[in-house]
Protein backbone atom coordinates (compact mmCIF):
# COMPACT_ATOMS: atom_id res chain seq x y z
CA UNK A 1 0.00 0.00 0.00
CA UNK A 2 2.80 2.34 0.96
CA UNK A 3 4.83 1.67 -1.81
CA UNK A 4 1.93 2.42 -4.59
CA UNK A 5 0.84 5.39 -2.46
CA UNK A 6 4.53 7.07 -2.94
CA UNK A 7 4.16 6.00 -6.90
CA UNK A 8 0.78 8.27 -6.65
CA UNK A 9 2.87 11.00 -5.42
CA UNK A 10 5.60 10.89 -7.37
CA UNK A 11 3.57 10.44 -10.54
CA UNK A 12 4.42 13.55 -12.42
CA UNK A 13 1.04 15.95 -12.56
CA UNK A 14 0.00 18.45 -15.01
CA UNK A 15 2.08 21.35 -12.91
CA UNK A 16 5.13 19.53 -12.91
CA UNK A 17 8.31 20.25 -14.26
CA UNK A 18 8.29 16.81 -16.13
CA UNK A 19 4.38 16.91 -17.54
CA UNK A 20 5.69 20.77 -18.42
CA UNK A 21 8.20 19.50 -20.95
CA UNK A 22 6.35 16.99 -22.31
CA UNK A 23 3.18 19.24 -23.36
CA UNK A 24 5.93 21.69 -24.60
CA UNK A 25 7.27 18.55 -26.70
CA UNK A 26 3.97 17.67 -28.23
CA UNK A 27 3.20 21.39 -28.64
CA UNK A 28 6.84 21.72 -30.82
CA UNK A 29 6.25 18.76 -32.67
CA UNK A 30 2.61 20.33 -34.00
CA UNK A 31 3.81 23.85 -34.93
CA UNK A 32 6.86 22.52 -36.63
CA UNK A 33 5.03 20.00 -38.81
CA UNK A 34 2.24 21.87 -39.40
CA UNK A 35 4.47 24.95 -40.28
CA UNK A 36 7.04 22.95 -42.47
CA UNK A 37 3.44 21.15 -44.05
CA UNK A 38 1.96 24.94 -44.69
CA UNK A 39 5.62 26.17 -46.47
CA UNK A 40 6.37 23.43 -48.51
CA UNK A 41 2.67 23.64 -50.35
CA UNK A 42 2.88 27.24 -50.82
CA UNK A 43 6.37 27.13 -51.77
CA UNK A 44 6.31 24.58 -54.28
CA UNK A 45 2.85 25.81 -55.86
CA UNK A 46 4.91 28.99 -55.99
CA UNK A 47 7.96 27.73 -57.76
CA UNK A 48 5.97 25.56 -59.88
CA UNK A 49 3.36 28.52 -61.13
CA UNK A 50 6.68 30.57 -61.81
CA UNK A 51 7.94 28.05 -64.21
CA UNK A 52 4.74 26.89 -65.68
CA UNK A 53 5.02 30.27 -67.86
CA UNK A 54 7.23 28.54 -69.84
CA UNK A 55 5.01 26.76 -72.30
CA UNK A 56 7.32 23.38 -72.52
CA UNK A 57 6.97 22.86 -68.92
CA UNK A 58 3.17 23.28 -67.96
CA UNK A 59 2.54 19.85 -69.15
CA UNK A 60 5.54 18.26 -66.30
CA UNK A 61 3.99 21.12 -64.26
CA UNK A 62 0.66 19.69 -63.66
CA UNK A 63 1.72 16.02 -63.80
CA UNK A 64 4.99 15.78 -61.59
CA UNK A 65 5.08 19.08 -59.73
CA UNK A 66 1.79 20.01 -58.07
CA UNK A 67 1.92 19.60 -54.13
CA UNK A 68 0.97 16.26 -53.23
CA UNK A 69 -2.45 16.23 -51.34
CA UNK A 70 -0.64 13.07 -50.21
CA UNK A 71 2.74 13.40 -49.76
CA UNK A 72 2.79 16.79 -48.09
CA UNK A 73 0.96 16.14 -45.29
CA UNK A 74 2.47 12.49 -45.21
CA UNK A 75 5.92 13.94 -44.81
CA UNK A 76 4.23 16.07 -42.01
CA UNK A 77 3.39 13.43 -39.79
CA UNK A 78 6.64 11.84 -40.50
CA UNK A 79 8.14 14.87 -38.99
CA UNK A 80 5.61 15.14 -36.38
CA UNK A 81 7.11 11.52 -35.01
CA UNK A 82 10.65 13.18 -34.97
CA UNK A 83 10.00 15.90 -32.79
CA UNK A 84 7.83 13.63 -30.46
CA UNK A 85 10.49 11.06 -30.35
CA UNK A 86 11.39 10.90 -27.18
CA UNK A 87 8.12 10.79 -25.58
CA UNK A 88 7.67 7.43 -26.93
CA UNK A 89 4.27 8.15 -27.37
CA UNK A 90 1.43 5.07 -27.99
CA UNK A 91 -0.72 4.86 -30.90
CA UNK A 92 -3.62 6.69 -28.81
CA UNK A 93 -1.77 8.94 -28.00
CA UNK A 94 -0.44 10.00 -31.53
CA UNK A 95 -3.59 9.70 -33.19
CA UNK A 96 -4.55 12.53 -30.39
CA UNK A 97 -1.66 14.61 -31.67
CA UNK A 98 -2.03 13.96 -35.36
CA UNK A 99 -5.60 15.16 -34.37
CA UNK A 100 -3.51 18.66 -33.27
CA UNK A 101 -2.34 19.17 -36.15
CA UNK A 102 -5.20 18.96 -38.18
CA UNK A 103 -7.52 20.98 -36.79
CA UNK A 104 -4.82 24.26 -37.40
CA UNK A 105 -3.35 22.68 -40.49
CA UNK A 106 -7.24 23.47 -42.12
CA UNK A 107 -7.65 26.42 -39.85
CA UNK A 108 -4.32 27.64 -41.68
CA UNK A 109 -5.75 26.82 -45.46
CA UNK A 110 -9.05 28.50 -44.52
CA UNK A 111 -6.78 31.80 -44.16
CA UNK A 112 -4.51 31.83 -46.59
CA UNK A 113 -5.49 29.56 -49.15
CA UNK A 114 -9.03 31.00 -49.38
CA UNK A 115 -10.68 27.15 -48.92
CA UNK A 116 -14.66 27.34 -48.15
CA UNK A 117 -15.81 25.39 -45.25
CA UNK A 118 -17.31 22.74 -47.13
CA UNK A 119 -14.12 21.86 -48.76
CA UNK A 120 -12.16 21.81 -45.58
CA UNK A 121 -15.22 19.50 -44.63
CA UNK A 122 -14.28 17.18 -47.14
CA UNK A 123 -10.31 16.86 -47.06
CA UNK A 124 -10.61 16.82 -43.01
CA UNK A 125 -11.05 12.80 -42.92
CA UNK A 126 -8.53 12.40 -45.78
CA UNK A 127 -5.83 14.50 -44.46
CA UNK A 128 -6.20 13.33 -40.98
CA UNK A 129 -5.93 9.73 -42.44
CA UNK A 130 -2.66 10.51 -44.68
CA UNK A 131 -1.43 12.82 -41.44
CA UNK A 132 -1.72 9.82 -39.06
CA UNK A 133 -0.30 7.29 -41.51
CA UNK A 134 2.77 9.43 -41.92
CA UNK A 135 2.99 9.60 -37.73
CA UNK A 136 2.78 5.94 -37.92
CA UNK A 137 5.75 5.48 -39.94
CA UNK A 138 7.69 7.92 -37.96
CA UNK A 139 7.06 6.07 -34.47
CA UNK A 140 8.37 2.93 -36.20
CA UNK A 141 11.26 4.76 -37.92
CA UNK A 142 12.27 6.67 -35.10
CA UNK A 143 12.43 4.21 -32.60
CA UNK A 144 15.46 3.83 -30.14
CA UNK A 145 16.03 -0.08 -31.02
CA UNK A 146 15.91 -0.75 -34.98
CA UNK A 147 13.07 -3.86 -36.39
CA UNK A 148 13.22 -5.37 -40.25
CA UNK A 149 9.85 -3.60 -40.64
CA UNK A 150 12.06 0.02 -40.26
CA UNK A 151 13.93 -1.31 -43.06
CA UNK A 152 11.13 -1.93 -45.01
CA UNK A 153 9.84 2.43 -45.11
CA UNK A 154 12.29 4.25 -47.02
CA UNK A 155 12.09 1.50 -50.09
CA UNK A 156 8.34 1.89 -49.74
CA UNK A 157 8.30 6.20 -49.51
CA UNK A 158 10.39 6.22 -52.56
CA UNK A 159 8.26 4.21 -54.44
CA UNK A 160 5.01 5.87 -53.65
CA UNK A 161 6.71 9.01 -53.84
CA UNK A 162 7.64 7.55 -57.85
CA UNK A 163 4.44 6.44 -58.50
CA UNK A 164 2.37 9.12 -57.14
CA UNK A 165 2.34 11.59 -60.18
CA UNK A 166 1.44 9.04 -62.39
CA UNK A 167 -1.98 9.20 -60.84
CA UNK A 168 -2.18 13.19 -61.77
CA UNK A 169 -3.89 13.05 -65.33
CA UNK A 170 -7.40 14.86 -65.51
CA UNK A 171 -10.45 12.74 -66.06
CA UNK A 172 -13.61 13.70 -67.60
CA UNK A 173 -16.19 11.79 -65.33
CA UNK A 174 -20.54 12.01 -65.77
CA UNK A 175 -22.91 11.84 -63.23
CA UNK A 176 -26.74 10.37 -64.57
CA UNK A 177 -29.72 9.79 -62.51
CA UNK A 178 -33.31 8.67 -63.51
CA UNK A 179 -36.88 9.85 -62.10
CA UNK A 180 -40.16 8.10 -63.15
CA UNK A 181 -43.06 11.20 -63.26
CA UNK A 182 -46.29 10.18 -63.42
CA UNK A 183 -47.07 12.69 -66.31
CA UNK A 184 -46.71 13.20 -70.00
CA UNK A 185 -43.89 13.69 -71.81
CA UNK A 186 -45.67 17.22 -73.08
CA UNK A 187 -46.26 18.33 -69.15
CA UNK A 188 -42.52 17.04 -68.13
CA UNK A 189 -40.98 18.77 -71.26
CA UNK A 190 -42.79 22.08 -70.39
CA UNK A 191 -41.41 22.03 -66.82
CA UNK A 192 -37.76 21.35 -68.51
CA UNK A 193 -36.71 23.60 -70.05
CA UNK A 194 -37.01 26.63 -67.31
CA UNK A 195 -38.00 26.49 -63.99
CA UNK A 196 -39.32 29.49 -61.27
CA UNK A 197 -38.12 29.20 -58.03
CA UNK A 198 -37.73 26.30 -55.87
CA UNK A 199 -39.64 26.61 -52.60
CA UNK A 200 -38.80 23.79 -51.01
CA UNK A 201 -36.07 23.59 -48.68
CA UNK A 202 -33.25 21.87 -49.31
CA UNK A 203 -32.85 17.97 -47.78
CA UNK A 204 -28.69 17.21 -48.42
CA UNK A 205 -26.93 17.86 -45.90
CA UNK A 206 -24.28 19.88 -47.29
CA UNK A 207 -26.81 22.26 -48.57
CA UNK A 208 -28.15 22.60 -45.10
CA UNK A 209 -25.05 23.57 -44.14
CA UNK A 210 -24.13 26.50 -46.73
CA UNK A 211 -22.94 24.62 -50.26
CA UNK A 212 -24.79 26.57 -52.56
CA UNK A 213 -27.88 24.56 -54.11
CA UNK A 214 -29.74 25.09 -56.97
CA UNK A 215 -32.89 27.08 -57.07
CA UNK A 216 -33.82 28.34 -60.55
CA UNK A 217 -32.99 28.38 -63.90
CA UNK A 218 -33.95 30.79 -66.54
CA UNK A 219 -34.08 30.25 -70.46
CA UNK A 220 -33.67 33.38 -73.44
CA UNK A 221 -35.69 30.84 -75.40
CA UNK A 222 -37.02 27.13 -77.11
CA UNK A 223 -33.87 26.83 -79.63
CA UNK A 224 -30.83 25.45 -79.92
CA UNK A 225 -28.28 28.26 -78.71
CA UNK A 226 -30.98 29.98 -76.16
CA UNK A 227 -28.96 31.00 -73.16
CA UNK A 228 -29.87 29.76 -69.65
CA UNK A 229 -28.73 31.05 -66.38
CA UNK A 230 -28.71 28.43 -63.35
CA UNK A 231 -29.07 30.49 -60.31
CA UNK A 232 -28.09 28.88 -57.09
CA UNK A 233 -28.75 29.59 -53.14
CA UNK A 234 -26.09 32.27 -52.68
CA UNK A 235 -26.01 34.28 -55.39
CA UNK A 236 -23.68 31.91 -57.44
CA UNK A 237 -25.24 32.25 -61.49
CA UNK A 238 -23.89 29.11 -63.68
CA UNK A 239 -24.20 30.30 -67.28
CA UNK A 240 -25.61 28.51 -70.09
CA UNK A 241 -25.82 27.78 -73.77
CA UNK A 242 -28.37 24.96 -75.05
CA UNK A 243 -26.47 22.80 -77.99
CA UNK A 244 -29.50 20.34 -78.60
CA UNK A 245 -33.12 20.78 -78.47
CA UNK A 246 -35.20 18.04 -79.04
CA UNK A 247 -38.93 19.36 -78.10
CA UNK A 248 -40.13 15.81 -75.70
CA UNK A 249 -36.83 14.50 -75.61
CA UNK A 250 -33.64 16.19 -75.29
CA UNK A 251 -32.19 19.31 -73.96
CA UNK A 252 -28.71 19.52 -73.74
CA UNK A 253 -26.51 21.99 -72.72
CA UNK A 254 -22.93 23.70 -72.15
CA UNK A 255 -21.81 25.48 -69.19
CA UNK A 256 -20.01 28.80 -70.64
CA UNK A 257 -19.59 30.58 -67.70
CA UNK A 258 -18.37 29.53 -63.99
CA UNK A 259 -18.98 31.48 -60.63
CA UNK A 260 -15.37 32.66 -59.26
CA UNK A 261 -16.40 30.91 -55.74
CA UNK A 262 -13.69 29.14 -53.53
CA UNK A 263 -15.89 25.46 -53.42
CA UNK A 264 -14.90 25.43 -57.15
CA UNK A 265 -12.16 27.46 -58.31
CA UNK A 266 -8.80 25.07 -59.27
CA UNK A 267 -11.26 22.11 -57.50
CA UNK A 268 -13.47 21.36 -60.38
CA UNK A 269 -14.85 22.48 -63.91
CA UNK A 270 -18.45 21.22 -64.82
CA UNK A 271 -18.83 21.01 -68.68
CA UNK A 272 -22.55 20.46 -69.79
CA UNK A 273 -25.75 19.35 -68.40
CA UNK A 274 -28.76 16.83 -69.99
CA UNK A 275 -32.13 16.38 -69.70
CA UNK A 276 -33.54 12.74 -71.65
CA UNK A 277 -37.12 12.26 -71.69
CA UNK A 278 -38.69 8.96 -72.38
CA UNK A 279 -42.12 8.51 -72.98
CA UNK A 280 -43.54 5.13 -71.33
CA UNK A 281 -46.15 4.80 -72.89
CA UNK A 282 -48.55 4.31 -70.18
CA UNK A 283 -49.27 8.10 -68.94
CA UNK A 284 -45.90 8.06 -67.44
CA UNK A 285 -41.97 10.04 -68.09
CA UNK A 286 -38.79 8.88 -67.50
CA UNK A 287 -36.58 11.88 -66.84
CA UNK A 288 -32.83 11.18 -66.86
CA UNK A 289 -30.21 14.03 -65.75
CA UNK A 290 -26.65 14.16 -66.33
CA UNK A 291 -23.97 16.53 -65.56
CA UNK A 292 -20.29 15.83 -67.63
CA UNK A 293 -17.28 17.42 -65.31
CA UNK A 294 -13.17 17.38 -64.47
CA UNK A 295 -11.34 16.98 -61.31
CA UNK A 296 -8.42 18.99 -60.50
CA UNK A 297 -8.13 17.43 -57.26
CA UNK A 298 -6.55 14.34 -56.31
CA UNK A 299 -6.78 11.72 -55.28
CA UNK A 300 -9.24 10.94 -57.73
CA UNK A 301 -10.68 7.99 -56.01
CA UNK A 302 -11.40 10.01 -53.14
CA UNK A 303 -12.81 13.42 -54.50
CA UNK A 304 -14.65 11.65 -57.26
CA UNK A 305 -16.66 10.16 -54.51
CA UNK A 306 -17.55 13.31 -52.88
CA UNK A 307 -18.39 14.96 -56.47
CA UNK A 308 -20.88 12.32 -57.12
CA UNK A 309 -22.72 12.52 -54.11
CA UNK A 310 -22.78 16.35 -54.31
CA UNK A 311 -23.92 16.11 -58.20
CA UNK A 312 -26.48 13.43 -57.02
CA UNK A 313 -28.61 15.85 -54.72
CA UNK A 314 -28.51 18.74 -57.22
CA UNK A 315 -29.90 16.26 -59.95
CA UNK A 316 -32.76 15.03 -57.33
CA UNK A 317 -33.39 18.25 -55.51
CA UNK A 318 -34.43 20.02 -59.62
CA UNK A 319 -35.97 16.72 -61.04
CA UNK A 320 -38.11 16.44 -57.56
CA UNK A 321 -39.03 19.59 -58.22
CA UNK A 322 -40.14 19.03 -62.06
CA UNK A 323 -42.13 16.03 -60.59
CA UNK A 324 -44.13 17.65 -58.23
CA UNK A 325 -45.23 20.91 -60.77
CA UNK A 326 -46.01 18.11 -63.45
CA UNK A 327 -47.72 15.54 -61.36
CA UNK A 328 -49.54 18.55 -59.67
CA UNK A 329 -50.76 19.68 -63.29
CA UNK A 330 -51.83 16.66 -63.63
CA UNK A 331 -53.74 16.05 -60.88
CA UNK A 332 -55.22 19.51 -61.28
CA UNK A 333 -56.20 18.41 -64.73
CA UNK A 334 -58.03 14.92 -63.40
CA UNK A 335 -59.86 16.75 -60.38
CA UNK A 336 -61.10 19.95 -63.06
CA UNK A 337 -62.09 16.92 -65.88
CA UNK A 338 -64.17 15.08 -63.47
CA UNK A 339 -65.85 18.06 -61.82
CA UNK A 340 -66.74 19.16 -65.68
CA UNK A 341 -67.94 15.40 -65.72
CA UNK A 342 -69.95 15.54 -62.45
CA UNK A 343 -71.65 18.33 -63.35
CA UNK A 344 -72.90 16.89 -66.93
CA UNK A 345 -74.20 13.62 -64.54
CA UNK A 346 -76.43 16.68 -62.76
CA UNK A 347 -77.95 17.93 -65.40
CA UNK A 348 -78.53 15.08 -67.00
CA UNK A 349 -80.24 13.85 -63.91
CA UNK A 350 -82.28 16.56 -63.70
CA UNK A 351 -83.59 16.39 -67.00
CA UNK A 352 -84.57 13.01 -67.04
CA UNK A 353 -86.98 13.91 -63.88
CA UNK A 354 -90.74 13.83 -64.20
CA UNK A 355 -92.01 17.15 -64.45
CA UNK A 356 -95.41 18.21 -62.55
CA UNK A 357 -97.47 20.06 -63.94
CA UNK A 358 -97.65 23.65 -62.25
CA UNK A 359 -100.95 24.25 -60.34
CA UNK A 360 -101.98 27.31 -61.65
CA UNK A 361 -102.40 25.26 -64.96
CA UNK A 362 -104.95 22.57 -63.11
Amino acid sequence: MGCHFSDVMNKPTLSSPASRRRWLTWLIGVVVADVATGLLYVGITLLLFSVSKHGAFQQAVVIFGLPSFILIPLFGGFLASYCWRRLNPGIGATALGVLGMTLPGLAGAAVFLGEGLICLLIVCPLFYVVVFTGALLGRIWFKSDPTRLRLCILPLLVLFAAGEPLTRADRTSVVTDEMLIHASADKVWAKVTAFPAIQAPPRYWMFRIGLPYPVETTSDGDFAGADRRCIFSDGMVFGEKVVEWVPRENLTFDITELPQHPELIGHITPHRGQFLLRDNGDGTTTLTGSTWYTLHVRPLWYFDWWTEQIFRAVHFRVMEDIRRRAESERSEGASSGRTHLNFLTETHRLAQRPQSTPSWKR
